[in-house]
């Protein structure tokens, strides 16, 4: 039961992080101040996933990409620091089972009490090992993805902005009313 909590959870807040990237605007129709290279972006998106397409001007997908890779690394230390804990509490639990076993003169009552516990112990051991492994696979993902996009689906800041000027759009930032304010246009 566990299992399918955690995995679904995990699947769900894949498909959150990365649903803001369908439904996100056109950021790359904006031009950018800055230019850089596409070589730059996917470095970036090599050193931590989103950083690439945050800096190339596609700042939802982004956020999206590093906050799914930030949470699934997060599970995955999380899990890890639990699995390796209460391996230890069931390495030591299971050395005083055997002990009692090769003395035979130990209580019964007591002995079947920490078996009892040794196999619960052992199932939330499986449960962590699968949680752990699942948000390391995640977040693997989420990192191809990153690179695949960066590499092949991000358009440099240069391209948008060659772009832009085919378009004949402008975005300027101007003062409305002694309010700070974008203005776009585009000429017909």
């Amino acid at each position: 039961m566990f299992r399918t909590f955690t995995t679904t959870g995990l699947v769900i807040l894949l498909c959150f992080s990365l649903s803001g990237v369908v439904f996100a605007q056109n950021e790359e129709s904006f031009v950018r101040a800055a230019t850089i290279s596409k070589r730059d972006a996917v470095l970036l998106s090599a050193l931590f996933p989103g950083l690439g397409q945050m800096t190339a001007g596609s700042k939802v997908k982004g956020v999206s990409l590093f906050l799914a890779e930030t949470i699934s690394l997060a599970l995955f230390v999380n899990a890890h620091e639990n699995y390796t804990t209460k391996l230890d509490n069931y390495d030591r639990d299971k050395a005083i089972l055997d002990g009692m076993a090769q003395k035979y003169h130990g209580d019964y009552t007591a002995a079947s009490k920490l078996f009892a516990d040794i196999k619960s112990q052992s199932n939330k051991l499986d449960d962590l090992h699968q949680t752990r492994n699942i948000a390391l696979i995640v977040a693997a993902g989420v990192y191809a993805y990153n690179l695949f996009d960066a590499v092949f689906l991000t358009s440099s800041s240069t391209e948008s902005q060659r772009a832009e000027k085919l378009q004949n759009i402008s975005v300027q930032s101007k003062m409305v009313d002694r309010t700070p304010g974008i203005v776009i246009s585009k000429s017909f």
